[in-house]
């Protein structure tokens, strides 16, 4: 009897220290391991001023506020490390946000901040930046600093004249009116010439207009050639002015009936009065 208790005994015994690491195997041993997340530290040697107005699409870099990302030892993930605004009057659309990865067993990685020309009367702005980790990484304490001055205000009035269409008059048809060729010419308010906003041989014709005085103008068509005034077609040429302004709500359109197939070259078809005020602001009407 005691040597079958004895079995009994180890055979209870066995059976509890098999089952305990059958337990330990459960839980793959992570909550026995002492883990303590790497730190990121951040750093940026960029400017803390910038010029809006001064901002140049073939030259960005000079506009961004560059962050740097380090590590004291390479991990096995990588660290992705988020750019965001924590504080200051700029919203959203001043600028530009990226994300910061320093690659596995890497010890830096970068990213910028691109400040960005919104055309918005807002006066100087400041913005705060900081990074903020997307995994199990530590940032260190960072953030930056800067100001947003000399507002960006486009003056840029975009101006586009079209007249294209087509025509059929008996066995003779016409796939376009671009063989015409029109021009936009500027007036001061005493009607002096004061020289051509349009005046290539495109078609449509585009450009823009900026730089103008405070004032009243005059923007005033001109057929400068038309090839096709003899082949007997009597059409309406469909002639419209379209303008528009990046940043502004001025934008609209105003065509004329004045001119046909047949007409000879002629000045003044279609009229349009332009009102300037502070160096940058548009109204366009009808003459």
């Amino acid at each position: 009897m005691k040597n079958i208790l004895n079995k009994i005994g180890v055979f209870t015994l066995a059976c509890l220290a098999f089952t305990s690491c059958d337990s330990e195997d459960d839980n793959t041993g992570d909550s026995l391991i002492n883990y303590s997340p790497a730190t990121v530290t951040l750093s940026s040697s960029s400017p803390t001023m910038f010029d809006e107005s001064a901002i140049d699409a073939d030259d960005a870099s000079t506009f961004q506020i560059e962050v740097t990302a380090t590590l004291t030892e390479a991990q096995p993930v990588d660290a992705v490390i988020d750019l965001v605004q924590v504080g200051g009057s700029a919203s959203s659309s001043d600028y530009d946000a990226h994300t910061i990865t320093i690659p596995a067993g890497s010890l830096m990685g970068t990213a910028t901040v691109d400040i960005l020309q919104t055309g918005d009367i807002e006066g100087d702005e400041t913005i705060q930046i900081t990074g903020k980790s997307r995994a199990n990484f530590n940032v260190s304490p960072f953030t930056f600093n800067a100001t947003i001055g000399n507002d960006y205000i486009n003056d840029h009035l975009d101006l586009v004249l079209s007249w294209d269409g087509t025509a059929e008059s008996g066995a003779l048809s016409l796939d376009s009116f671009c063989d015409l060729d029109f021009d936009l010419l500027l007036y001061d308010e005493a009607f002096e010439f004061l020289g051509y906003v349009l005046g290539s041989s495109s078609c449509p014709e585009e450009d823009y207009l900026n730089g103008l005085e405070d004032g009243t103008y005059y923007l005033v068509s001109d057929l400068y050639s038309n090839p096709l005034s003899g082949l007997g077609f009597s059409d309406t040429i469909p002639l419209t002015l379209s303008w528009s302004q990046e940043y502004f709500e001025t934008s609209g359109s105003l065509s004329s009936d004045a001119y046909t197939l047949s007409s000879a070259d002629g000045l003044g078809g279609l009229i349009v009065v332009l009102e300037v005020t502070n160096g940058y602001e548009y109204t366009l009407s009808a003459f």
